[in-house]
């Protein structure tokens, strides 16, 4: 899975504990504390995701190499057809 298909379950995540403790009538201090649990997961996948983008380089480099390695493996030599 890349990187940033993580950094988007991680926020939407978060987001869905938002969600469900706002639907879900619990005690007011659950709600409290599961709403300030969907926020900070929230925010650390946004912080991911503004990592991806300010540094770029290191990605493009890994993405070059899994290249390289699937190129190589979808190489194989078939037979010609005597037809």
């Amino acid at each position: 899975m890349s990187q940033l298909t993580k950094a988007s379950l991680i926020c939407g995540g978060g987001s869905m504990i938002i969600l469900v403790s706002i639907l879900i009538n619990l005690q007011f201090y659950i709600q409290i504390l599961l709403l300030l649990v969907g926020l900070a997961i929230s925010v650390y996948g946004v912080l991911l995701l503004v990592k991806m983008i300010s540094d770029p380089s290191d990605k493009a480099s890994e993405i070059l190499v899994e290249q390289a390695s699937v190129t190589t493996q979808k190489k194989k030599n078939r037979p010609t057809s005597t037809l």
